[in-house]
C-alpha cells in the first residue's frame, strides 16, 4: 500500500471520527430540541436536498467507473475522500437530519467504514426509532460483530415495521442459520424451533419476492442447515426451482447438483446419477465429482461415470478449490435493505 494511500485512509477516518464526536455532543439534546433540529425550513431543506443529490450522483458515477476499471485506485481513493469531506460538511450543518444520516451511513458501508456507519445509523435511530432500514442496518453490524442475540432483536423489529419487505424476513433466516449453534448453546432455541424459524423466514422472503433468485436459492440451501431436514420437501422444492424460466446455464447446473445431492440424501442414488451424467460448467466440476464419488461407493455405474468424468476433466483451474460453494451459497447473500 502506498504512503499516499495510507494518508488518505487516515484522513478519511479522521473525518468520520469528527462526525462521530459531533453526534456524541448532540446526544445530550432534549426531545424538544431534537424535534426542532430535525425540522428544517422549506428553502433550507431544498438546498440540502440539492446538495445531497449532487453528492449521491457523483458517488454512484464514481463507483460505476471503478467497477468498470475506468479509474485508478489512487484516483478512486482521492475522490472518495472528497465525497466524504462533502458529506462531513453537510453532517456538521445538519447533524440531526435522519435522511442524511442514513445515506451517509450507507456510503460509509460501501467503503468499509462499518464502525463509522454504525455511529450514523445509531444516531438516526435515536432520533426516529420507527424506520425499518435503520433497524436492519444496526442488526447487520451487530451480527457482523458476533452480537447475534442483539442483532435478532433489531431484525425482528425491522420485520415488524415493514412486514411486506422480503429482505427483512431473509435477514432473520440468515441470522438463525448462521448462529444456530450459538443460539442453542445459550439455550435460547431448541433444534425444532430453529428449524421452523429458518424455514419460515426464508419461505416468507420467497413468498413476498418470488422473482428474486437469491431468495429462491437460499431457501433451497436452508434444508442443509436443518437438524432434521425433510428431504422429500427439499426434492420437491428444487424440482420446482429447476422449472424456472429465468435461470442461466450456470444456475441450471447448480440446481441440478442440488437435486442430485438431495436424491443422495434420500438414498435414490440411481436417480441422482441420471442428473450427474451430463457435464456441468467448469467451476462446478469438482462438486459433480464429489457427488459421483459419494454414489460410486455403492454403485458401479457411478464409479464408471466418475472415471469417465475424471479422464475428461481439464487440470483444476481457478475456482476449483471453491467449487463446493455453489451448493451452499450459490447466489450470494443479500445485505442491504430495499431502498
Amino acid at each position: 500500500m502506498s504512503t499516499s494511500f495510507k494518508v488518505r485512509r487516515v484522513a478519511l477516518m479522521a473525518l468520520c471520527v469528527s462526525a462521530a464526536c459531533l453526534f456524541t455532543a448532540c446526544a445530550s439534546m432534549d426531545d424538544q430540541a431534537r424535534a426542532t433540529a430535525q425540522e428544517a425550513s422549506g428553502p433550507a431543506r431544498s438546498v440540502l436536498e440539492r446538495k445531497l443529490l449532487d453528492i449521491t450522483k457523483e458517488q454512484e458515477e464514481l463507483f460505476e467507473r471503478m467497477g468498470k476499471a475506468q479509474i485508478s485506485e489512487d484516483d478512486f481513493e482521492r475522490r472518495i475522500l472528497v465525497i466524504a469531506s462533502r458529506y462531513d460538511e453537510l453532517i456538521s450543518a445538519n447533524p440531526n437530519n435522519v435522511d442524511l444520516l442514513i445515506i451517509y451511513g450507507k456510503f460509509l458501508r460501501r467503503i468499509n467504514q462499518n464502525d463509522r456507519a454504525h455511529v450514523m445509523f445509531s444516531h438516526a435511530d435515536q432520533l426516529q426509532d420507527d424506520i425499518a432500514v435503520l433497524k436492519q442496518q444496526i442488526g447487520n453490524y451487530l451480527a457482523e460483530t458476533g452480537q447475534y442475540s442483539e442483532a435478532l432483536a433489531y431484525y425482528v423489529r425491522a420485520q415488524e415495521l415493514e412486514p411486506e419487505t422480503a429482505v427483512y424476513h431473509y435477514g432473520i433466516g440468515e441470522l438463525l442459520a448462521t448462529f444456530r449453534d450459538r443460539f442453542k448453546e445459550d439455550l435460547v432455541y431448541s433444534d425444532d424451533m430453529l428449524d421452523r424459524g429458518i424455514m419460515s423466514a426464508f419461505g416468507k422472503a420467497v413468498e413476498l419476492d418470488p422473482a428474486n433468485k437469491d431468495f429462491a436459492f437460499r431457501m433451497g440451501e436452508a434444508f442443509y442447515d436443518l437438524a432434521k431436514p425433510d428431504w422429500d420437501r427439499a426434492d420437491a422444492y428444487w424440482l420446482e426451482v429447476s422449472q424456472r424460466a429465468d435461470l442461466t446455464k450456470f444456475e441450471r447446473d447448480v440446481v441440478r447438483l442440488h437435486r442430485a445431492r438431495v436424491l443422495c440424501e434420500k438414498g435414490q442414488r440411481k436417480d441422482a446419477l441420471k442428473l450427474l451424467r451430463e457435464d456441468v460448467e467448469p467451476f462446478l466440476a469438482a462438486t459433480r465429482m464429489r457427488l459421483l464419488k459419494r454414489i460410486s461407493e455403492e454403485d458401479a455405474a457411478a464409479a464408471a461415470a466418475m472415471q469417465e468424468a475424471s479422464d475428461a476433466a481439464a487440470p483444476a483451474g481457478e475456482g476449483a478449490d471453491n467449487a463446493e460453494a455453489p451448493l451452499r451459497d450459490g447466489t450470494g447473500v443479500m445485505e442491504e435493505a430495499a431502498q
